[in-house]
């Protein structure tokens, strides 16, 4: 019984600060999102300083989560719980990386922006920004059903990714958009892209966590 309660407050201590490190990766990420949507510079800047912070969460929950499998030895489903954590912190700590990547971004790009490439990118960081948050309201609940829903959602964003580049193609080829400006939007669309990839792995391992299968393939 020792031993049960042991693993439980483990665990528990665990989600907390996988709850906690998706909140920052989160926070960052919105953050991110609206210094590129109001050409926010100052706030640009202080997401890509809080970058070291998420990866710190990703390095103690990596160490816990290997701490319990070796002393607490955990069986069936605690065990996928604490599998999963470990393989989807990766995904966070991207989210955060990300979030900075498009901070740094917003700093090579003027107030001149392309008004007809505007709203595909304020569309994509909109459904990317509402992915990541459905992952972690699922991961926190085990919700297979929301983390389905985000998987499903990603189709969106690659629509919208392969519309920009559409457009962008257009805009270069009527001299309608300055080419570095192009560059640095389509990096900035690509990392929506990347984000969008993660919080569908996020919702990969939530899956696994409760069913013990990872993209229709039965683990444990």
């Amino acid at each position: 019984m020792a031993l049960r309660q042991s693993l439980e407050q483990a665990i528990e201590a665990l989600k907390k600060d996988v709850a906690d490190m998706a909140d920052m990766a989160l926070k960052n990420l919105k953050e991110g999102l609206k210094a590129f949507k109001t050409e926010d510079h100052v706030l640009a800047k202080s997401v890509i300083k809080k970058d070291d912070l998420v990866d710190d969460y990703e390095e103690e929950i990596a160490k816990l989560a290997l701490k319990i499998i070796w002393k607490e030895q955990p069986v069936a489903s605690d065990l996928r719980l604490v599998t999963g954590i470990l393989k989807l912190i990766t995904d966070l700590e991207r989210i955060g990386d990300h979030a900075t990547d498009i901070a740094e971004m917003t700093l090579h790009l003027d107030q001149a922006r392309n008004l007809r490439v505007l709203p595909i990118t304020t569309q994509m960081s909109e459904i990317v920004e509402k992915m990541v948050l459905e992952s972690i309201q699922a991961l926190v609940r085990v919700d297979v059903v929301q983390a389905q829903s985000v998987i499903d959602t990603d189709q969106e964003v690659n629509k919208l990714f392969k519309k920009l580049i559409q457009k962008m193609t257009s805009e270069l080829k009527n001299d309608k958009i300055d080419p570095n400006e192009a560059i640095y939007v389509l990096m900035v669309a690509k990392y929506f892209e990347r984000v969008g990839d993660h919080a569908c792995n996020i919702a990969e391992w939530i899956i696994f966590m409760d069913k013990g299968t990872h993209k229709n393939t039965l683990l444990f």
